[in-house]
């Protein structure tokens, strides 16, 4: 699997079966989940983009710079904060998420990891983030999920209905990101996910 920014509940419902080996060795690709995450707001779906140094030349996620010249944490926090404040669980996770979106970081791959292990911890699940040594066109014996971050929109997969913040306005919006998940059913989303 690819690390994502803030996963959607589909990759989860995949991470959570067993240990994943996490490729940084694949090129970036622009307008990926690699980068991108999708959250429940007032009026909507609402798009995430972590800003991306971009070259001419191509480079490996495990090369990606994030353009901090933005205050992109800053808009993330503010639309996270606004999107969940109300939500069930919001509170109990705010402060460990809130600190992650108060460091700098330099490289994608960094917040995506640290991201990751939060969610590894909110779920209380077990597991070291192997990354791999190399890029490997093909894995013959491990189930092969980077086309899951490929993806430019979240991919259409039918997760189990759960009461969110806005559902009664927007209705439910399908696959969003893993917060959305945890802030609307705390400890009872590791079951959600099985």
């Amino acid at each position: 699997m690819i690390p994502a920014y803030l996963a959607p509940i589909s990759h989860w419902k995949q991470i959570i079966k067993g240990k994943i080996i996490w490729d940084h060795h694949q090129n970036f690709n622009k307008q990926t989940l690699r980068n991108r995450t999708f959250i429940h707001s007032a009026n909507g779906l609402l798009k995430l983009t972590i800003p991306i140094k971009h070259s001419e030349e191509k480079f490996i996620l495990k090369e990606a710079l994030i353009e901090n010249d933005y205050k992109w944490q800053q808009n993330h926090w503010k639309s996270i904060e606004s999107a969940y404040r109300s939500s069930p669980f919001f509170m109990y996770y705010e402060d460990s998420l809130k600190e992650i979106y108060n460091k700098e970081y330099e490289k994608l791959i960094d917040i995506n990891i640290d991201l990751t292990k939060l969610v590894y911890e909110w779920l209380e699940i077990k597991a070291n983030i192997f990354l791999t040594d190399e890029y490997r066109n093909t894995y013959v014996k491990e189930k092969d999920l980077r086309f899951m971050t490929e993806s430019k929109t979240r991919e259409n997969q039918n997760i189990k209905e759960y009461t969110q913040v806005f559902s009664n306005k927007n209705g439910f919006i399908n696959n969003l990101s893993i917060i959305d998940l945890i802030f609307n059913e705390g400890p009872n989303s590791i079951n959600l996910l099985k």
